[in-house]
């Protein structure tokens, strides 16, 4: 998890792991032998790879400047799982890099999920918010 902060970020964000999941450490964090109440979920290691949370990535959302800001098709988009390309993109703060990772934000600097650099101005999308949208969609 902390190499995945890492990418965005040196700030560091305090964390509880329970087995293969990865809590936000926070004061109201309470640990017994019968009880235990964690705080926002991170993220989980899931076939050895780590695996973020939306929680983390809204969080990691106000400490780095690794964003992408996409206009409005290119939140629609982006929400529906395409690529986003260059007419999608309204700006790039940050390394703007093929390879670093990217959160997406619409225009109101709302995280929207991350993806990775392509070329300039693509992005490969590797998680969104999207996921309710699609599974209604086959209702």
């Amino acid at each position: 998890m902390l190499e995945f902060i890492k990418k965005f970020t040196d700030k560091e964000i305090e964390y509880v792991k329970v087995k293969n999941k990865y809590y936000l450490k926070n004061d109201l964090t309470l640990s017994t032998s019968k009880v235990f109440m964690p705080g926002l979920i991170l993220g989980e290691i899931k076939d050895d790879k780590f695996k973020p949370s939306l929680g983390l990535l809204g969080l990691l959302s106000k400490l780095t400047t690794e964003k992408i800001f996409v206009k409005d098709i290119g939140e629609i988009d982006f929400l529906f799982k395409k690529n986003l390309r260059p007419r999608h993109v309204e700006r790039v703060t940050g390394e703007n890099k093929i390879g670093y990772f990217k959160l997406v934000q619409n225009e109101y600097d709302e995280n929207l999920g991350y993806g990775k650099m392509k070329k300039e101005n693509r992005l490969k999308g590797l998680k969104d918010r999207g996921d309710f949208i699609r599974r209604e969609k086959t209702l």
